[in-house]
């Protein structure tokens, strides 16, 4: 399950420096470069419920494989996408992809919730995270310094090759490792509330917990995607060094979700995300009130994998900070919002996982306040999606299961 997450959140971050590639190879705007992004996470959307039907018709083992066949097909689509100058190839590739992603995250984030205790599934979720973040850590800096040595203005897919294919064959490995690995049939049914006719939409924690879980991926989606698109575009820095800063973001999640795992025993749930999202709602206002001419040094790599120091704006420290502290929020709100669901909480997880369609939609519409507004003000966006999961995490408590 932790190889399953390490997978998914790499060809998840890989969203986020593609969006600079296609803007160049096929001339974008802002807007118009968050479409594979978009199309990805869309397919949430399409597949949340029907990827829990595909996991109860198949089982979790094939219901895996399945999706990793799948995934195959998407990333050699992409392949043939960036090849012939096709975006609507592309896109098609993506979204084939997004819905594989789909699948195989309504296989891990339940399996991990429960094998074990239930005192200790909030621990497992976050070292799961954390194992993720190591996988979106990876995949930026990964990406810049393939495409480091190439001009910003000529960039086209197909200078990112080498690592479409890498990614096939890591797909084959973990397949065949899967393959020959035995998971046994798990029957996600508990106690509670089991003798409540209905759906998990008739629980309000839910209901409040799906708006919450759609900004929170939107969030840690935009903060990525925009933060890199300022790094190219408005201070023209090296990708390979741009790819290393926003790494920085993705290796702080892993941080915060390593010390969530540790602390998850003892600080609960609701606790926790009120002092993360606090945290992280103070450092999204720095970032759209403070003056990009206050500058701060950050640690890099460029293309040649030489250490640095870059001089960025305090915003980009700022918005880098932030991954410290939403790294334990989807946790967080997956367990507040399932809590008590018993027999629904297999068709919960599938709903849960349309709102992750959150990611295609708060970038998008950044991306469209950056082209009204520009980069800095296009961040009151970050602001509002904090500032609604604090309420979620505040209110939870006054929540009724029904």
């Amino acid at each position: 399950m932790f190889l399953l997450y390490f997978l998914i959140a790499f060809t998840t971050g890989l969203n986020n420096p593609f969006a600079k590639v296609i803007q160049t190879q096929f001339t974008l705007s802002t807007f118009e470069s968050q479409l594979g992004n978009f199309a990805f996470f869309i397919a949430y959307l399409f597949m949340g419920v029907p990827a829990s039907w595909v996991v109860r018709l198949l089982g979790y083992k094939k219901a895996s494989l399945s999706a990793l066949a799948t995934m195959f097909v998407g990333v050699c689509v992409v392949f043939m996408g960036g090849n012939f100058g096709a975006i609507w190839l592309y896109l098609l590739g993506v979204f084939v992809m997004g819905c594989a992603i789909t699948v195989l995250q309504v296989v891990v984030n339940p399996l991990v919730t429960v094998l074990g205790s239930k005192e200790g599934a909030n621990s497992r979720m976050n070292l799961g995270g954390a194992i993720a973040s190591i996988g979106a850590t990876f995949a930026p800096l990964v990406v810049g310094l393939i495409i480091g040595n190439v001009a910003a203005d000529r960039l086209v897919i197909a200078d990112v090759n080498p690592l479409l294919i890498i990614i096939l064959v890591l797909l084959a490995l973990i397949f065949v490792v899967l393959l020959r690995v035995t998971i046994p049939p798990l029957h996600l049914t508990q106690q509670d509330n089991d003798n409540v006719q209905g759906s998990a939409l008739q629980f309000s924690h839910f209901r409040w917990g799906l708006f919450a879980i759609f900004l929170y991926v939107g969030l840690e989606v935009t903060t990525a995607n925009i933060t890199n698109m300022y790094l190219l575009n408005d201070l023209k820095i090296d990708a390979g060094v741009a790819g290393a800063i926003v790494g920085t973001y993705w290796l702080l999640m892993l941080l915060g979700r390593l010390i969530g795992a540790a602390i998850g025993k003892t600080i609960r749930s609701r606790a926790q995300l009120i002092v993360v999202s606090a945290i992280a709602l103070g450092l999204y206002l720095g970032a759209a009130l403070l003056s990009p001419e206050i500058k701060v040094m950050l640690p890099a790599v460029d293309s040649h994998f030489t250490l640095l120091f870059a001089q960025v704006p305090i915003n980009v420290l700022l918005l880098v900070l932030v991954g410290l502290f939403t790294s334990v929020m989807w946790t967080c709100i997956f367990i507040l919002s399932t809590a008590g669901l018993g027999r629904y909480t297999n068709q919960a997880s599938g709903i849960f996982m349309m709102m992750v369609c959150g990611g295609a939609v708060v970038p998008a519409f950044q991306g469209k306040m950056v082209d009204v507004f520009g980069f800095i003000n296009s961040y009151w966006v970050g602001v509002f999606c904090v500032l609604v999961i604090l309420l979620y995490a505040l209110l939870n408590g006054k929540l009724k299961n029904v």
